[in-house]
């Protein structure tokens, strides 16, 4: 039996060595009428504003195998890999009886290649993941929500913190699960010797409330999503970041994060 709501949601990135940056979202979503296909290019290029592409065309979702994920748009002439993976980490973030939220990180750290038209090279360290959604998000006992990711050759950062009615905090460094000390939007404590993650004040990738920026391509978005969930607003950096452990040598490298609230 297909869920009453089905929300598959990827999103996967690159950052390249000079700090350039591509974020790509591909989602589809079946709720009452027929499927909603949604892809996003997001691309930061040192110097220039950042450009956002929307279509809602349908499109092939991104392709994951053990070795790789690939994914081709055929809307923007693109396509992509994401190699060296390293370990998979899955969790069920939230269930209730109306339903569950699955997050499959399927490359919590990867070497990233993605071409766009003839010309325009992206590679760098990636990262790719997958969302699963059967409840309707304005469903979820959340009030605020942050989020990020930070990789170099040596380290992998992803963390989660999810506050509301049910509070939930996930930490995975290098693929293993971490005791979340404290998640801010500057600053990441973890581990059971205090490792740090200090973030910098960054570049702004998108700011704004959800009805205005990335659901505003939708026709008759105002039908379709409740106020509550237009209303969402969220901000999204990429930073430079330093990673602190006791005993180690630092790790520097670039992270994306973000924090979003509900009104």
């Amino acid at each position: 039996m297909i869920p009453a709501f089905d929300l598959s949601k990827w999103y996967a990135d690159c950052i390249t060595e000079n700090g350039d940056a591509l974020i790509i979202y591909h989602a589809q979503l079946r709720w009452h009428t027929p499927a909603i296909h949604y892809s996003n290019l997001l691309i930061h290029e040192s110097g220039k504003p950042v450009s956002s592409r929307f279509s809602l065309r349908k499109q092939s979702a991104p392709v994951y195998t053990e070795e790789e994920v690939t994914w081709k748009s055929p809307v923007w002439k693109a396509e992509g890999s994401w190699k060296d993976t390293g370990a998979q980490v899955c969790e069920i973030l939230f269930e209730s009886t109306e339903g569950r939220l699955e997050w499959n990180c399927v490359a919590p750290r990867s070497i990233a290649d993605v071409r766009i038209g003839k010309d325009r090279f992206f590679r760098g360290h990636g990262y790719a993941e997958h969302l699963r959604l059967t409840i309707p998000p304005w469903r979820l006992p959340i009030r605020q929500l942050r989020w990020g990711r930070f990789i170099n050759a040596c380290d992998a950062l992803t963390w989660i913190d999810w506050q509301g009615s049910s509070n939930k905090q996930v930490v995975y460094y290098n693929g293993l699960p971490e005791t979340a000390r404290m998640i801010g939007d500057r600053e990441i404590v973890f581990g059971d010797d205090g490792a740090r993650l200090s973030l910098d004040a960054g570049t702004i990738l998108r700011e704004g409330a959800l009805g205005a920026t990335v659901l505003a391509v939708l026709p008759n978005v105002d039908r379709l999503f409740p106020a509550g969930i237009l209303g969402i607003r969220e901000c999204k950096w990429l930073s430079h970041a330093l990673l602190r452990r006791p005993g180690h040598v630092d790790s520097a490298g670039m992270a994306i994060h973000e924090v979003v609230e509900w009104p």
